[in-house]
């Protein structure tokens, strides 16, 4: 059973717990290179599983980048990667913990 209180951001499970550690959702904004964002999801996404993370990606393209953050934190996923353009440019990425606000790089 699990008890969420209304004053919660979302639904907080322990990484053991959850099917999914990690969430890695690219964001594309226009005249964006979309082979260059996917290429560098599929690298995290990569990475982090030869690290022992239980880690997806979100390719969907018919769901709105706000429905997907909302959909992953609603299923108790701990922490979000959001890979977008200006991050590759500047080879970093944008994680967040959804329990935690504000972004950070």
């Amino acid at each position: 059973m699990v008890m969420v209180h209304g004053d919660n951001f979302c639904l907080v499970l322990p990484p053991k717990v959850v099917e999914v550690q990690i969430i890695v959702i690219p964001i594309f904004k226009k005249n964006a290179d979309v082979e260059a964002i996917f290429a560098a999801c599929s690298s995290a996404v990569q990475t982090l599983r030869a690290a022992g993370f239980r880690v997806e990606h979100d390719f969907r393209d018919i769901y709105s980048v706000g429905w997907k953050f909302y959909n992953w934190e609603r299923k108790g996923v701990p922490l979000r990667i959001e890979i977008m353009p200006e991050c590759i440019a500047e080879n970093q990425i944008m994680k967040l913990s959804p329990s935690v606000q504000p972004r950070t790089r």
